[in-house]
């Protein structure tokens, strides 16, 4: 029953990361957008990724295919390669949208320079295109061996 509810709150965090992800890729479709709200969609995205880390963990830890399994299994390892690789490409957009806040804070009609919005948006495109990699190395790693 552990494993089933483990398995549970683990879809749940990355179903909630997919969120947080196209939220922040929504907002940064308008030029004019809030850098406030922005810091705080980004801010749950890292909590989110955080806690399924930490679920992912307790899988391997106490879930019933055990690390044995884990260990041997090399999609698990491109699963964590990915999360490692999108973990380094957020760090991009979050440092843009804190400075954008501070700069938001100091000038009411602050809007985010258009080449900075470009490459936040850039950084957000490549992080959901790993995310989209790294589902479909965790419904590799789930089959494996095939």
């Amino acid at each position: 029953m552990l494993d089933l509810g483990l398995a549970i709150v683990h879809h749940i965090t990355v179903f909630g990361l997919v969120a947080l992800l196209a939220m922040e890729w929504v907002m940064l479709r308008d030029a004019t957008v809030d850098p406030a709200r922005l810091t705080k969609v980004d801010a749950g995205y890292g909590l989110v990724a955080g806690l399924a880390v930490v679920i992912g963990i307790c899988r391997v830890i106490w879930g019933g295919k055990g690390w044995a399994f884990y260990e041997a299994n090399p999609f698990f390892w491109a699963k964590m390669g990915l999360f490692v690789l999108m973990a380094l490409v957020s760090i991009g957009p979050t440092l843009l949208f804190i400075r954008w806040r501070r700069a938001a804070a100091g000038a009411a009609a602050f809007t985010p320079p258009a080449q900075e919005l470009k490459r936040a948006r850039t950084w957000v495109r490549l992080e959901a295109l790993l995310l989209i990699l790294l589902l479909g190395c965790a419904a590799a790693m789930a089959r494996y061996p095939f």
